[in-house]
């Protein structure tokens, strides 16, 4: 009986994969299911119907992703044909993930199932049907990315009921914000440096230039390897010493900075330097 059972599946669940391409997004919803028995085949007409959902854990906010980490709850609601309602089933609950098929053993378990009849086995046995019979599909933090496709089917005697579409939902990689240094070093390297430092600073701001004599902090011109590495500690030390202001002042010509204007409020350059001391306002507070 059982192989005969597990025959039913294969044939229902390859069937379902092509339909994949039409199912929705993993908001909660009914999906009416199909039928397959060794007498009558395979038939939509019935009235049994499913309801699959995905939250987070704790929540009752039906979602179609998550971040990879996050704690998930994955139901599925089962309501059987009025005459079928206390009549011995077993559950079966198959994740696909392309290309790769797992199935929910009796431990609770995915495991890797490679589509063999023999090592195909139900998660659930034996448990009597209700009216609303609902079944944790999964619960806990998921620890494969991708689009994951969820089929569910329980049995009735020799006959199969299922999800002819599945449950799908992404779990995404976490994404991790950059802290505010890690941006003021991106957005100096990307911006700062050759707009601002090797465009007009390293003027006179370098070995043997007009400001040698008299300034507090000198650059390095791009032919040093580690100009960038340099470049920003040094420009970090002056942000250090004095402020965010002190240095928009220096560059609209004030305080007495002997290289006049560099740049004037409201131009691109200097709207670019007031975001990179913004970072480092923020990173001196990290």
């Amino acid at each position: 009986m059982k192989y005969l059972r597990y025959l039913c599946l294969s044939i229902c669940l390859g069937t379902a994969m092509l339909l994949t391409i039409m199912s929705s997004n993993a908001q909660e919803r009914d999906i009416n299911g199909a039928r397959n028995s060794s007498t009558d085949g395979t038939s939509l007409d019935t009235n049994v119907s499913f309801t699959l959902r995905m939250t987070l854990a704790g929540e009752d906010i039906p979602l179609d992703s998550a971040t990879l980490g996050e704690d998930v709850s994955v139901t599925a609601i089962i309501r059987p044909e009025t005459e079928d309602i206390g009549q011995p089933t077993d559950v079966i609950l198959v994740d696909f993930l392309p290309p790769n098929l797992n199935m929910r053993n009796a431990d609770g378990n995915f495991v890797s199932w490679n589509g063999s009849l023999k090592t195909l086995v139900p998660y659930l046995e034996d448990v009597d049907l209700e009216s609303e019979l609902e079944v944790e599909v999964f619960s806990g933090q998921l620890g494969t990315t991708g689009n994951h496709r969820i089929f569910v089917g329980f049995t009735v005697g020799d006959a199969l009921y299922f999800t002819p579409t599945a449950l799908r939902f992404d779990i995404n990689e976490a994404v991790v914000e950059a802290s505010a240094l890690e941006q003021a070093v991106e957005f100096f390297e990307s911006t700062i440096s050759p707009t601002i430092v090797q465009a007009r600073c390293i003027a006179c701001h370098v070995a043997n230039g007009l400001a040698d004599d008299g300034a507090a902090h000198i650059f390095v011109r791009t032919s040093n390897s580690d100009h960038l590495t340099i470049n920003f500690d040094e420009f970090r030390q002056v942000h250090s010493a004095n402020s965010s202001e002190y240095i928009l002042q220096k560059v609209q010509g004030m305080l007495d900075h002997g290289g006049n204007t560099l740049l004037t409020a409201g131009s691109t350059g200097f709207n670019d330097l007031s975001d990179f001391l913004n970072l480092l306002d923020q990173a001196a507070t990290e």
